[in-house]
């Protein structure tokens, strides 16, 4: 295996990485109107996706390319083909029978024994359950290939004309955002009310994207933008917004020796939008997200889309956000900042959240799954017209044939789930995730154990999943992708500024007890080597709420 890596250093190294920019010599704002648009494949449809292509029916064609994006234009690398990662299989008479994935260096891979039929392809947790001869695994990013993390990071702030805060309120809050670098951070502590400066003041330096913080590197070209937000009342409702920021000088930070980001804030560039938001016909679709759901988050957010408005790499913050309430429909004129280059563009996200009551295990209050409704939009398009729901909930979901919105005991570990499709839209694909429920204190904790990502309206559990003995809930997922194929591109969600997504959620379904009489180990399958396919916003909703409760 070695040997194989060193040669595909060698081979990698020989291929060009290919920039859509005009050279590395410009500065950003004079080579981005001159990046190629991002282009997709064509739509295909449920009924395509389930033919068979031409050419031999046996074999099933792919890629694995990542595609990302720095300051100075949109690059491609091959993943690496010696990764044992990728596995495909079919199932037969209970059991799964192993293909045959064959890789290149030019981050393609064939699967030379595939039926013609259905089959699974598996990268850690998720799966996608596909009977079409061709499949596109490209992953989409912001940031440069070669970045550092370190596990922790010391970082001090001099800087003056601080905003206020809300009366009483001694948390400094602040966002460092890195598009070169792919990074967005937070920077966090106590100082006393009415502070207007600070100069060399030590802060929490923490990653909202990643599990450690990455290093800055002037070097590399690496800049941050340092912003404060604002809270803004706006008579029944009140948001959150970026209200100024400041721009270090180049700089590189140490994860050993303390680095000053020090300037003086000025206030961002101000932009109203409007939202004509129909929230009743949302709320509307509570039950069928589950019978036993209740209300709980609305979320509306602008966020900036680096380097370009027809796609969206990587997270770097928000522009505004804001958590609501409420069946009414609103119309609002909202107010943000945005200190970024005009040739960033701009999205708009909402979301309306319920908690599945039904999925808490016994003695707990909290936690559990929760059913969402999100849409998310070009601002332009989002403030154009009235946001109403564009793909709704799928309906009558079922295990083995029985309704899964009611607690069942499996007759199997390896089930059937079954759904009929939304009332409204035409679904891209759906994704199904099963989740293993615990109890933590008074909480319901759920840990995804396997996503299955199929154009069916059913799908049948892989052996090794589900284990004996534990208690599991479901959440069935309806996409909307109407720019690109969702159905053989999984992970181009994380490219997408146009996309909906409405989820339908189980009760809690135990699987049947192991034979053995004493307790079998608990056996998890082991977590994905790469996140799976998800919309964005979520991510935002957890990291505010995580915010929420260490603060």
């Amino acid at each position: 295996m070695s040997l194989k890596r060193s040669l595909f250093s060698v081979l990698l190294s020989s291929l060009a990485l290919v920039g859509c920019g005009s050279g590395a010599a410009g500065q950003p704002g004079e080579f981005h109107d001159e990046r190629d648009p991002i282009v997709f494949p064509e739509d295909t449809s449920l009924a395509a996706d389930g033919g068979v292509d031409g050419g031999n029916p046996y074999e099933v064609r792919g890629s694995r390319v990542m595609h990302y994006r720095v300051d100075i234009g949109d690059f491609t690398e091959p993943m690496d083909p010696f990764s044992p990662n990728l596995k495909a299989f079919t199932l037969s008479d209970g059991g799964t029978r192993p293909l045959t994935v064959q890789t290149s260096p030019d981050g393609t891979f064939r699967v030379t024994d595939a039926p013609a039929g259905r089959y699974y392809l598996q990268l850690g947790t998720f799966y996608v359950v596909s009977s079409s001869r061709t499949m596109n695994l490209d992953r989409y990013d912001l940031g440069r290939r070669d970045r550092v993390s370190a596990s922790s990071i010391p970082v001090t702030v001099s800087a003056s004309n601080i905003g206020p805060r809300q009366p009483g309120e001694e948390y400094l809050y602040l966002e460092a955002i890195s598009s070169n670098l792919g990074s967005a951070a937070s920077l966090s502590t106590y100082v006393p009310e009415g502070t207007t400066a600070v100069d060399k003041l030590p802060m929490d330096y923490s990653s909202m994207t990643s599990t450690e913080p990455y290093l800055v590197d002037a070097s590399r070209g690496d800049r941050l933008y340092v912003n404060q937000f604002a809270v803004r009342d706006a008579g029944t409702f009140s948001y959150t917004t970026l209200d100024r920021f400041f721009t270090p000088g180049p700089l590189s930070l140490s994860p050993t020796v303390s680095t000053d980001l020090s300037g003086t804030f000025q206030p961002a560039p101000q932009y109203t939008a409007r939202f004509e938001w129909w929230r009743s016909r949302f709320e509307a679709y509570q039950v069928q997200v589950h019978p036993q759901s209740r209300p709980y988050a609305q979320w509306l957010s602008i966020s900036p889309t680096p380097w370009s408005s027809t796609s969206w790499y990587g997270y770097s913050g928000e522009l505004m956000y804001g958590n609501f309430s409420g069946i009414t429909d609103l119309v609002a004129n909202i107010t943000y900042g945005n200190p970024y280059p005009f040739s960033w563009g701009t999205v708009a996200t909402i979301s309306h959240r319920f908690q599945v009551t039904a999925t808490l295990l016994p003695g707990t209050t909290a936690g559990g799954l929760y059913g969402v409704l999100s849409d998310t939009r070009p601002l332009s398009v989002a403030t154009a017209g009235p946001i109403a729901p564009r793909i709704t909930p799928p309906w009558d979901l079922a295990v083995d044939g029985r309704s899964a919105q009611q607690a069942l005991t499996l007759g199997s570990l390896t089930p059937r789930i079954t759904w009929k499709a939304p009332l409204v839209g035409t679904p891209s694909a759906y994704q199904v995730r099963i989740s293993r429920l615990a109890v933590n204190g008074t909480r319901t904790d759920p840990y995804i154990v396997a996503t299955l990502h199929t154009t069916s309206t059913f799908v049948d559990v892989p052996p090794g999943i589900l284990q004996p003995g534990q208690k599991y809930a479901v959440n069935v997922s309806a996409y909307l992708t109407p720019s690109a194929s969702f159905a053989t591109q999984p992970y181009v969600l994380e490219s997408l500024v146009d996309i909906a997504s409405a989820g339908t959620v189980s009760s809690v379904l135990s699987a049947p007890a192991g034979l053995a009489l004493a307790p079998e180990p608990l056996f998890e399958p082991e977590p994905s080597f790469e996140p799976e396919p998800g919309i964005k916003s979520s991510r935002q909703s957890l990291m505010r709420e995580s915010l929420a409760v260490q603060h």
